[in-house]
């Protein structure tokens, strides 16, 4: 067809609008799908953190935190602390579960380790568990735990007989008083009641820290110096003594 202008065919524009429109619900559909995954990201980040602020014991690398801490959480919290050995492994396997109790610089707290360990005094260690109450006293049910070398020397709180509370369970503390009186409870050790004058407090002595050796060498009226683990049974205080001398006769009628 000389001379003439080529003729094309000519174009579908129902076709055309109906590509145009099927590209514009594809990239919808991408921009969509980004988003979505934008979002779930971000509510799983949100949420790890969350969890992470709610239970801080459960990453890998978990972020150690004061006893005292551990107080103000709920009961079930994982938790990871770290403290120095002030009851040796075992020292009070007679009434409690086995265990050892460590203290930082804000409050201690008793460790149950299902596992039987050789922990001793002065010894730094991080453990990581589960809080629990035992016989009414928070303690630690613990899932692992790291030597991390010696520690500064802890020195007992000085208390009153009738001075003590939650504030000061689980710390390794100091008093003294006059024996009003004594009695067996055994297997598991023996009870001394003392009075300084602001109110009676109850020693307990463990069979299994071999203090005892089958008889009390305390009499009633004798006045004793008292170091040890305050602990809390049942609602009712109670300082542990854990080496021979923590428990001392001062004078004797």
């Amino acid at each position: 067809m000389s001379g003439g202008l080529l003729r094309t065919n000519p174009i579908n524009t129902d076709n055309v609008n109906t590509t145009k429109a099927a590209d514009r619900l594809n990239r919808f559909h991408e921009v969509q799908q980004v988003t979505f995954s934008f979002l779930f990201f971000f509510a799983l980040l949100t949420g790890c953190r969350s969890f992470r602020q709610n239970h801080p014991g459960t990453d890998r690398n978990p972020t150690v935190i004061s006893i005292g801490s551990v107080r103000n959480l709920p009961i079930g919290s994982s938790v990871t602390v770290q403290g120095t050995v002030i009851v040796a492994s075992g020292s009070f396997a007679s009434s409690s579960p086995y265990g050892y109790a460590i203290q930082d610089n804000t409050s201690g707290i008793y460790i149950i380790d299902s596992i039987p360990s050789k922990f001793r005094l002065g010894e730094l260690i991080k453990v990581t568990g589960t809080s629990q109450k035992t016989n009414g006293m928070l303690a630690i049910n613990k899932r692992s735990v790291t030597r991390k070398g010696k520690s500064p020397h802890i020195a007992p709180l000085l208390i009153r007989t009738g001075n003590v509370n939650n504030g000061t369970e689980g710390l390794l503390v100091h008093t003294g008083g006059i024996l009003d009186s004594l009695k067996g409870d055994l297997p598991y050790g023996y009870k001394l009641f003392i009075n300084d004058g602001s109110g009676t407090l109850t020693v307990f002595v463990n069979t299994s820290t071999g203090l005892l050796d089958g008889i009390s060498p305390w009499k009633v009226l004798d006045s004793l110096s008292v170091t040890g683990f305050l602990a809390q049974y049942d609602g009712t205080f109670e300082i542990e003594p854990r080496v021979l001398g923590d428990i001392r006769v001062l004078s004797r009628d």
